[in-house]
């Protein structure tokens, strides 16, 4: 197994320690080479799990994220029922046929294999699509952590705002900003959008304080995903908490908020 699968799986499994986990986070929404990278190699893990050739260790981790997502769940069982009938149509094909039923057999196999290649097909189109999300959702589970990618010289802090509230709407999402830090890049999950969205105006408020504000931000799209990534230097965020307003350019009025609040490093 090579060191990118083997580090792929470990983050399948949450065995990567926790700074190495917060990056991999991050470069699921910069790369989609590594996304699809991280579908085959889930595909890989499941079966592996099914077929019972994961160590004990590992098949140890993988019940423990299995216990803790009932999406997971579903894909085990969608995946155990197909390798099922998979092997139960290779058996099937490979036991002698009754000499009456021999010419009906012929006749019938290339269309039962074009129709379950066709199942297959579908099947893991789906399974990708879910895997996508799964992913995301993932990343967007853990609590937000800073990384440390560079513009230039400039170490720039990365903060993700997802649309869902996952720890409940009580509870705004916290997160750190480095002291190395000159920038804070700000992602904001987007959800609903129209083509004509393509540009949005935004604003950060501290109490009735405007501390950042600026028009005519690009979306962003990495996959089905769509987020706004606002660039705020770090010497106008300090600890506190905040709101972040922002709407289409081309509708001003349909505005969204999001509170979070930054902690002390």
């Amino acid at each position: 197994m090579t060191t990118v699968r083997r580090e792929l799986r470990e983050y399948l499994l949450g065995q990567l320690p926790a700074d190495a986990a917060n990056a991999f986070d991050a470069r699921l929404f910069a790369e989609d080479d590594l996304l699809h990278e991280l579908e085959d190699e889930q595909d890989a893990l499941i079966e592996d799990f099914i077929k019972e050739r994961l160590i004990e260790s590992e098949a140890a981790s993988f019940r423990a994220q299995l216990a803790r997502s009932p999406a997971l769940q579903e894909r085990v069982r969608s995946l155990r029922i197909l390798l099922g009938a998979l092997e139960r149509q290779s058996t099937r094909v490979s036991r002698p046929a009754a000499p009456r039923f021999s010419r009906f057999l012929v006749l019938i196999s290339p269309v039962l294999t074009i129709m379950l290649c066709f199942v297959i097909f579908l099947y893991f189109k789906e399974s990708r699509r879910n895997i996508r999300l799964n992913a995301q959702l993932l990343a967007l589970s853990r609590r937000p952590q800073p990384v440390a990618p560079t513009i230039g010289q400039n170490v720039v802090s990365v903060a993700f705002l997802s649309a869902h509230n996952l720890r409940g709407s009580s509870v705004p999402p916290e997160f750190t900003i480095p002291a190395t830090a000159s920038f804070l890049e700000l992602q904001i999950e987007l959800i609903g959008t129209t083509p004509e969205e393509d540009t949005w105006d935004a604003e950060v408020r501290r109490g009735t304080e405007v501390v950042w504000k600026s028009s005519h931000i690009p979306m962003r799209r990495i996959g089905q995903e769509q987020f706004l990534a606002l660039f705020i230097d770090a010497g106008d965020i300090r600890p506190d908490a905040y709101v972040v307003q922002y709407a289409p350019t081309s509708n001003p009025g349909a505005f969204q908020s999001r509170s979070f609040r930054v902690r002390e490093p």
